[in-house]
């Protein structure tokens, strides 16, 4: 994340450089009253408009959207061993074991299935326990990035709102400093500039990376429910993660072993094998 956060800087401050500002003299982009119609009022109209939480949460969503090395969907096999561990002390020890294991389970939607699984609830309960808590989970994403798509829209209305301000105080000058006039009228388009800066590159690119996060967490999502079903009939472990059609990213986990039938971590027996069960 951070070779890729330094370069879309670098990339951005080239751009703006060498692109949108080249010619221009800073003084002729600088106004503080534009960037203060700017940047000050998307934080009033954000304070006004939505919940100090909501705020929050689409920060943390932008943060760990950026941080993310890479998409759930290249990285799906991360979550597989913590499903088959949960799903070997489920259909070895019982629900009371599953229970306290699902208190330790990194992922917080598994660990939510598991403690279903674990309190007793059937098949279709559980189904439509976790589609609900999916789909409220994904909803709550689309609210965060309708946050920063309302930011979209609203950053370049108020650089044009502060234009028409700067140029109504043009307007008052002509006929009274008529050499003024030109770096006058240069400065009052620079709210327009901001704020269409601020929306195209910075916050588009956050919101379209909120997108694929919550596309990526749907997917991942989708993935667990199917280990948790799976789980809830006590399949093999084996055979969930052939379900998942990630049985080459299981024997990957198995680097290193020896040779010979492949056994879930931790379990021993006669029910270890991956011929043993038919």
């Amino acid at each position: 994340m951070t070779l890729r956060f330094l370069s879309f800087l670098v990339l951005t401050c080239l751009l703006t450089t060498f692109g949108f500002l080249k010619g221009l003299d800073i003084s002729q982009v600088f106004n503080l009253q534009s960037l203060l119609i700017v940047f000050g009022g998307t934080a009033l109209v954000l304070c006004l408009g939505f919940s100090k939480r909501r705020l929050i949460e689409t920060f943390q969503a932008v943060v760990h959207a950026l941080r993310q090395q890479q998409t759930h969907r290249d990285d799906a096999s991360g979550i597989l061993p913590e499903i088959l561990e949960l799903a070997r002390t489920y259909r070895l020890h019982g629900p009371l074991a599953l229970e306290k294991a699902a208190e330790e389970a990194e992922n917080d939607f598994l660990g939510f299935g598991a403690t279903l699984i674990a309190e007793g609830y059937d098949y279709n309960a559980l189904l439509n326990a976790l589609e609900r808590q999916s789909a409220l989970r994904y909803a709550e994403r689309r609210n965060q990035i309708g946050l920063l798509r309302a930011v979209m829209r609203l950053a370049p209305a108020l650089g044009m709102a502060g234009t028409v301000i700067s140029l109504m105080q043009v307007m008052g000058q002509i006929g009274q400093q008529m050499n003024s006039l030109g770096p006058s009228l240069g400065l009052a388009l620079s709210s327009t500039l901001y704020g269409i800066l601020f929306a195209n590159l910075l916050i588009l690119p956050m919101a379209t990376k909120v997108e694929a996060l919550a596309e990526d967490e749907m997917m991942e999502r989708d993935m667990i429910m199917e280990g948790l079903l799976d789980m809830h009939r006590k399949e093999h472990p084996l055979r969930i993660a052939e379900r998942l059609n990630c049985f080459d990213s299981y024997r990957r986990l198995q680097e290193g072993r020896a040779r010979g039938p492949i056994h879930i971590p931790g379990m021993d027996g006669p029910e270890a094998g991956l011929g043993q069960e038919s």
